[in-house]
């Protein structure tokens, strides 16, 4: 469970890095002024929220922090709400005179992506199974995946460590196809009995097929079924199957 903590800390947007004010600014944030004839204010970081504020061209603004899409303002007289990034890109920086140089992530970004990371959850022979993975890509079809997952069945606990191979043969589509082959190592966890059953160590391999579907911003969809072949010293080796759908962040 440690591992898939720590795996998770790549999805949270301000490990991001990459983009002009990503995350949160604190009180003194950047300073832009409007050049457009004027920009809306919504109460809230999404499009439900309500319009209740405009700064007009020529108005000077504090910018606080990011959510995805969108900046949280203050103007001059204190007053603070949120604005589409889109729009802030459209006001200039006041202290170096420049248009706001802002990183959009967008489709085009997402296909020429090195690093993803993600969280999924789904079942692994009929037990509950959560996993966490990061993805480098060494080309625009072929990636190479760590992998922590735990799988917990109603008689024993398992915890299993994967690496893949992942080849995506069309990147240039919004919903895109990719197949995975790869070795882990599983270790499986009995839970108390009064046989007290021992733990066991397994080797495993597997093969697997997907879909990823882009949504925005740095935030994708991905669903994938395995099959799974557990290499045991008994007289016979063990199988089973797998699917996980989780959502990924990429950089």
């Amino acid at each position: 469970m440690p591992l898939l903590i720590a795996m998770l800390a790549c999805l949270l947007p301000a490990s991001a890095g990459a983009g002009w004010l990503w995350g949160d600014a604190g009180e003194q944030g950047a300073r832009v002024e409007v050049v457009e004839p004027f920009i809306e204010w919504r109460s809230g970081p999404a499009v439900g929220y309500p319009v209740f504020h405009s700064s007009e061209k020529g108005e000077t603004l504090t910018v606080l922090q990011r959510k995805t899409r969108w900046f949280k303002v203050r103007d001059r007289k204190g007053r603070e709400g949120w604005v589409l990034v889109s729009d802030l890109a459209s006001t200039r920086d006041l202290a170096t005179g420049e248009p706001v140089a802002l990183e959009v992530p967008d489709f085009a970004t997402f296909r020429e992506r090195r690093v993803e990371a993600g969280l999924m959850m789904g079942e692994f022979e009929g037990a509950a199974v959560t996993a966490a993975y990061g993805g480098y890509w060494m080309t625009r079809n072929l990636s190479a995946e760590l992998w922590g997952s735990q799988v917990l069945g109603s008689a024993s606990e398992l915890r299993m460590v994967n690496t893949n191979l992942v080849h995506q043969p069309f990147p240039h589509w919004r919903v895109s196809p990719f197949f995975t082959l790869g070795v882990g190592y599983l270790w499986v966890d009995p839970k108390a009995t009064l046989a007290q059953p021992e733990q066991r160590e397994n080797t495993v391999g597997h093969a697997g097929i997907g879909l990823r579907a882009y949504i925005t911003d740095r935030y994708f969809i991905r669903a994938e079924v395995k099959d799974y072949k557990v290499f045991t010293n008994r007289s016979t080796n063990e199988e089973a199957t797998e699917w996980k759908i989780g959502l990924s962040i990429f950089f």
